[in-house]
């Protein structure tokens, strides 16, 4: 039987989120993850750390990665690359 993993290689079992950076949380309403997502998001908020989050009407898990060229793929992208230029300060 494997071990299980320590609390804190997996953020969403971390008790509490209160002195993370800022995060950037990006998902699909046909995301079999989409509420478990939501509420990590809402647990940044009510620990008082930034969030932003995209939620993405209609798209299913690795839509960007799957169908990268479409317009809808394309915003997502820009929006986790810019939100991770804006985090590491880079122009």
């Amino acid at each position: 039987m494997m071990a299980e993993p320590p609390a804190e290689a997996v953020p969403a079992r971390a008790v509490d989120l209160a002195g993370l950076p800022s995060a950037w949380i990006g998902v699909g309403t046909l995301d079999l993850f989409a509420q478990e997502s939501i509420h990590f998001a809402s647990r940044f908020v009510v620990a008082g750390v930034p969030v932003e989050m995209s939620v993405v009407p209609g798209a299913y898990h690795g839509f960007d990665t799957m169908v990268p060229q479409a317009r809808i793929s394309a915003d997502f992208i820009a929006g986790w690359k810019s939100a991770l230029s804006r985090s590491l300060e880079v122009d």
